[in-house]
């Protein structure tokens, strides 16, 4: 059961720590991630790609949104207004190296499964 003060913080901190759980669980397509800001209805952060490009990741209600940020200009071919419904969406729209990265990850997992069997 939560108490007071966590019903409290609960809703202004979801979305700060939907970014941070759906990030760490592509951390195997990303170099490194850090939340820069964040409020009750967005947050955002600073993801360093594998092929080591810099983008800034939105969270709101509507879903993940590619920012960039001011030290890298945005690709003109990608549109900054496209909301993605899953961060595995935007990841492979941004990145070339994500998804060998993704079918690695995926295929570790597999064998480690079958070993197990």
């Amino acid at each position: 059961m939560s108490t007071p003060s966590q019903q409290q913080s609960a809703p202004s901190a979801f979305v700060r720590e939907e970014l941070e759980r759906a990030l760490a669980e592509q951390s195997f397509g990303i170099v490194s991630f850090e939340i820069t800001s964040s409020s009750s209805m967005k947050a955002t952060a600073r993801v360093v790609l594998l092929e080591g490009e810099p983008v800034l990741v939105s969270l709101t209600s509507r879903g993940f949104q590619l920012n960039s940020p001011s030290e890298a200009p945005m690709d003109p071919d990608l549109d900054s207004e496209t909301v993605y419904e899953t961060l595995e969406q935007l990841l492979q729209t941004v990145s070339p190296q994500y998804e060998s990265a993704r079918r690695n990850a995926l295929l570790a997992k597999l064998e480690s499964l079958s070993d197990s069997a």
